[in-house]
């Protein structure tokens, strides 16, 4: 991973989900580019009064972003890292997209508020939304304020139903590799055998991971497969969760339990949504 966005608030939740993106690739030479997406108001705009307000605005990310800058190389001042910063008047998905694609984003870094403030973040989250919005590279999301721990185990989750390719795998291994992390493949089903499709998904699974440490897990389907997630998290007192986001699939279907809320906004360790990379027939 040569190159790290981290959208900030400049909240100690974003500064903390910052920390971690830089602690979880110490090892690598990395640039890491601090984002902050300050709005335009359309309303004042179309008034023609707004250029007072908007240079106030532009001015308070560009010190913002300074700040965090000069804080992070205080806190972690590591020579394989380089920082840059991005102040950015806008739609906040449409800014992360563009800039992942003009900047080569390998990962975009986010912080979540938690499930104390679970259904205001649910109905109007930037980090919601760049989860359902942006296809272009894979997101870590990072609870409120935890403290950096080594990500010793990796938590896997899928159903065998879609093909692995590398492309989709890659952000998975690059993490793990990095923290020298075992990644615990989890499935979650009632069904007492797999398809003849899902053992070959399965197998070719396998192959990619043969390099790392890594076991293999059937978790029955419970009442929710949110639930069962949460029971195996504890129960292997995993350190991160990572899930690939299917189009219309496993992902979107377990949101009706839902498992954005109750999962990825009440997780107390990271979670990693890996965007698919169709395979080409």
């Amino acid at each position: 991973m040569k190159n790290i966005l981290v959208p900030t608030d400049f909240s100690n939740n974003a500064y903390n989900a910052f920390f971690h993106a830089t602690e979880l690739v110490k090892n690598s030479e990395c640039t890491f580019h601090l984002l902050n997406v300050y709005p335009e108001d359309k309303i004042l705009w179309s008034k023609g009064i707004s250029n007072q307000l908007t240079e106030q605005l532009e001015e308070d990310s560009i010190v913002g972003l300074r700040k965090t800058y000069h804080r992070i190389k205080l806190d972690h001042d590591n020579p394989k890292h380089t920082f840059n910063t991005i102040s950015k008047r806008g739609d906040f998905v449409k800014v992360v997209s563009k800039i992942i694609q003009d900047k080569n984003i390998d990962l975009v870094v986010m912080g979540n508020h938690g499930c104390s403030e679970l259904k205001a973040i649910f109905l109007g989250s930037n980090t919601l939304n760049v989860i359902e919005g942006v296809q272009e590279c894979p997101i870590l999301t990072v609870p409120k304020e935890i403290d950096f721990s080594i990500p010793k185990d990796i938590a896997f989750v899928t159903d065998y139903r879609r093909s692995f390719n590398a492309e989709v795998i890659k952000p998975l291994i690059s993490l793990a590799k990095f923290n020298s992390s075992k990644i615990c493949v989890m499935h979650i089903s009632n069904e007492e055998e797999l398809t003849k499709e899902q053992e070959a998904n399965k197998n070719t699974l396998e192959e990619y991971l043969k390099p790392l440490r890594h076991s293999m897990h059937w978790m029955p389907n419970f009442s929710t497969k949110a639930g069962a997630i949460k029971i195996f998290l504890d129960e292997l007192k995993i350190d991160m969760l990572a899930m690939v986001n299917y189009n219309h699939t496993f992902i979107e279907n377990v949101t009706h339990e839902p498992v954005i809320k109750r999962v990825a906004y009440d997780l107390d360790i990271p979670f990693l949504v890996i965007p698919n990379v169709e395979i080409n027939a």
